[in-house]
């Protein structure tokens, strides 16, 4: 896209609004990559980029989201999972069983120490 373009952009395919181009409209598409200004809600299935001379205002419904550094984006994002929800993590199921009680000498964590001496018999 080129230009100017006003109202709203519905495309199944991919949409690029090249540098130099003004868009005040809603865009939709699977790729869509800006490099002009665009003013709107941006919706990509797969990914949005904003080149380096973009300039996007606007809320962005995305899988995959790519700024390039130069680029400025005012607005909200919402990721989501490109069409495939992502797999529930199984529960962590783990026995809970009272932990062992360990009586430790000092000698133990100290290492070996000097015998003691043995009272004397009489």
């Amino acid at each position: 896209m080129s230009g100017t373009v006003e109202g709203e952009v519905e495309a199944t395919g991919n949409v690029e609004v090249a540098e130099g181009a003004t868009v005040k409209a809603s865009l939709s598409g699977r790729d869509v990559g800006i490099s002009g200004q665009v003013n709107g809600t941006v919706t990509a299935s797969k990914k949005l980029v904003v080149a380096r001379s973009g300039s996007l205002t606007g809320d962005v419904r995305v899988s995959s989201l790519v700024i390039q550094d130069g680029a400025t984006f005012n607005g909200s994002v919402s990721m989501t999972g490109g069409g495939q929800k992502a797999a529930k993590p199984a529960p962590l199921e783990m026995p809970v069983e009272a932990a062992p009680v360990v009586a430790v000498e000092t000698a133990a964590i100290n290492g070996p120490t000097a015998e003691k001496p043995k009272p004397k018999r009489r």
